[in-house]
């Protein structure tokens, strides 16, 4: 893509004029822009006028406390544990009970559940 080159250049000094001209273009269009105001200042050691310039959208990074995350996983995880061996114990219980209704069905002489005729 061929751009003008003194937007190019305007682009890569960090003039925010400039950076408004282009803020209505679509996301890509800026992208092959963005490189080409990048690759200019590679190549002509270009440092921006305004630190806040970017032709890139970018969001603000926030501090991530490591403790919290670690201590959020691990309340997770011991939470899953637990729900686990709640289901494992709620399907043992209904085992146990289906074994003794089927026992109970046997010593009654009756027919199994699964072997009722239909």
């Amino acid at each position: 893509m061929e751009f003008n080159k003194e937007l190019v250049r305007a682009l890569a000094n960090g003039d925010k004029g400039a950076f408004q001209q282009i803020q209505n273009l679509p996301t890509p269009v800026r992208m092959a822009l963005g490189i080409e105001v990048d690759k200019l200042r590679r190549d002509e050691n270009i440092i921006p006028m305004s630190n806040d310039f970017s032709v890139f959208e970018q969001k603000k990074s926030s501090y991530v406390d490591d403790d919290a995350v670690r201590e959020a996983m691990r309340k997770r995880m011991e939470i899953d544990r637990q729900n686990r061996e709640r289901q494992e114990k709620a399907r043992e219980e209904f085992i146990k009970e289906q074994t003794r209704l089927a026992v109970e069905r046997a010593r009654a002489g009756l027919p199994r559940n699964d072997r009722l005729p239909r």
